[in-house]
C-alpha cells in the first residue's frame, strides 16, 4: 500500500527482472524514498497514471511486451507524466542505445550491475531538478496570472480614463457652444446701447466695461470649443490659398495691436523675401496659432517689443509637400522659470499659476497653439531667459499655390 500522505519522493520501477527489482527497492527504501513497482511495461504504465510518481527507473530490455523505448514513449504521451524524469536502466552501454533512450524522452542513463552511490546521485539530482523545475513553473504562472490581473486593471483604467477624456471633451464642446449664443446677445446688446442709444458718459462707461467683459468671456468659449475640436484630432482640415505677410497683418488687427500701442510695444514683422508669395495650407489653424503666440507674447511683455519671424526651411526628405515655415514671436517680457517651461503647453496651465498673478487668462492659449500646430502635422516649442524676454516657435507644413505633389 503506498501512503498518499507521505512527503517521501515516489518512485516507480519498472523492471521485468525480480533481482533488480529487489535490489533497486532495498536501495531507494534505505534512503527515505517511497517505491513502487512494476514487472513490464503496460503495468508501469497503469501504475504511473494512478499514482503520478516523482521519478521513474525504467529497463530497456523486457522480452514479451513493449521494451523500455516504447514504454516511455507511451508515458511521454501522458500529459500529466509528460514532465516526471525517466532514468533507463540497462546493461547495454554502446552509444547508439544511449542516444535512443535520450530521444524517446530519457533524461538520464544508468548502466547495469548498479552502483549504489551511482544510482543514487543520479535519482538525487533528477528528482531536484524536477523540483526546481515544478517551483519554476508556479512561480512562471504565478507572475503570468499576475502580470495578465495587471493588464486587465490598466485596460480598465485606460478604457475608464479615454471615457473620461470624451465626456470631458463633449461637456466642454456643449457647455461653450451653448453659452455663447446668449453672449452673442449679451454683446450685441451691448454694441446697440453705446452705439444707437443716448447714454450719458457714466452708463457708456459702464456699458463699455460690460462689453469689454463680454468679449473677454466670449474668448474663453470659443478657446473651450477649440480645445474640444482640437483635442480630439479634427480631422476637418480646410485647406485655401494665402500670403503670410497679409495672414500676420490681419493677426494685429484689433485688440492686439491697441494692447500693445497702450503699453508702447514695437511689434516687428520680419518675414523672408522667399516667403512673399502665395501659399496652400489651413489659414484658420495658423492664424490661430499666431494669434495665441503674439497675445501670450503682448500679455507678458512690460516694454521693449514683440518680433515676429518667418522663415522657410529646408525641404525635408520624403516629405511630399515642397515648403516648410519656421515662425518665431520673439518679446522682451518677463521670461520663463526654467522648471515651468516643460509645462506651458498643458492644458489650463500657467507659468504663475498664484492667486495673486497680475496677467488673467485660463491656460488654454498655448495649449490651443500647440494642438493647432500638431493638428497641421507640426511641431512647436519654446526657449525663455527669465527676466530676459522668451521666443516661442513652430514649424509646419505648407505648400507653394503652383506646387503639385
Amino acid at each position: 500500500m503506498i501512503d498518499q500522505l507521505s512527503n517521501r519522493p515516489l518512485i516507480l520501477i519498472i523492471d521485468d527482472s525480480s533481482l533488480n527489482l529487489k535490489i533497486l527497492d532495498v536501495i531507494l527504501r534505505k534512503h527515505n524514498f517511497e517505491v513502487i513497482i512494476a514487472h513490464h511495461g503496460d503495468a508501469g504504465l497503469e501504475a504511473a497514471v494512478k499514482y503520478n510518481p516523482d521519478l521513474i527507473l525504467l529497463d530497456v530490455i523486457m522480452p514479451g511486451g513493449w521494451d523500455g523505448y516504447e514504454t516511455c514513449q507511451r508515458l511521454k504521451r501522458i500529459p500529466s507524466l509528460e514532465q516526471v524524469p525517466v532514468l533507463f536502466l540497462s546493461a547495454l552501454d554502446d552509444t547508439e542505445n544511449k542516444v535512443r533512450a535520450f530521444l524517446t524522452g530519457g533524461v538520464d542513463y544508468v548502466s547495469k550491475p548498479f552502483q549504489e552511490d551511482e544510482l543514487l546521485a543520479r535519482v538525487r539530482t533528477h528528482l531536484e531538478l524536477a523540483h526546481l523545475r515544478k517551483n519554476l513553473e508556479r512561480e512562471v504562472l504565478y507572475k503570468t496570472q499576475k502580470i495578465q490581473s495587471l493588464l486587465e486593471v490598466l485596460h480598465l483604467s485606460y478604457d475608464r480614463a479615454q471615457q473620461a477624456s470624451v465626456m470631458k471633451s463633449e461637456f466642454l464642446h456643449k457647455i461653450s457652444h451653448e453659452f455663447r449664443t446668449p453672449m452673442n446677445v449679451i454683446l450685441g446688446m451691448t454694441d446697440t446701447l453705446i452705439e444707437d442709444t443716448n447714454l450719458d458718459d457714466e452708463q457708456i462707461h459702464c456699458a463699455k466695461a460690460v462689453r469689454k467683459a463680454g468679449k473677454q468671456l466670449m474668448g474663453i468659449l470659443t478657446d473651450m470649443l477649440n480645445f474640444s475640436q482640437q483635442s480630439k484630432g479634427d480631422p476637418r482640415q480646410v485647406i485655401s490659398e494665402f500670403r503670410i505677410d497679409e495672414l500676420i497683418r490681419n493677426v494685429l488687427q484689433g485688440d492686439l495691436t491697441e494692447r500693445a500701442e497702450v503699453k508702447q510695444l514695437n511689434i516687428i514683422i520680419d518675414v523672408a523675401p522667399a516667403l512673399n508669395k502665395t501659399v496652400r495650407g489651413n489659414h484658420d489653424y495658423l492664424f490661430e496659432t499666431v494669434t495665441k503666440l503674439v497675445d501670450n507674447a503682448v500679455k507678458f511683455t512690460r516694454q521693449g517689443s514683440v518680433i515676429i519671424k518667418v522663415m522657410p526651411l529646408e525641404q525635408i526628405e520624403g516629405e511630399q509637400r515642397d515648403l516648410w515655415i519656421h515662425l518665431e514671436i520673439i518679446d522682451t517680457g518677463i521670461g520663463i522659470m526654467l522648471e515651468k517651461q516643460q509645462h506651458v503647453f498643458d492644458p489650463f496651465t500657467q507659468a504663475d499659476s498664484s492667486t495673486t498673478r497680475i496677467h488673467e487668462g485660463m491656460g488654454m492659449g498655448l495649449a490651443l497653439a500647440k494642438l493647432f500646430v500638431e493638428n497641421m502635422g507640426g511641431r512647436i516649442g519654446l526657449e525663455s531667459v527669465l527676466g530676459e524676454g522668451s521666443n516661442f516657435w513652430f514649424d509646419v507644413p505648407l505648400e507653394s499655390a503652383n506646387h503639385t505633389p
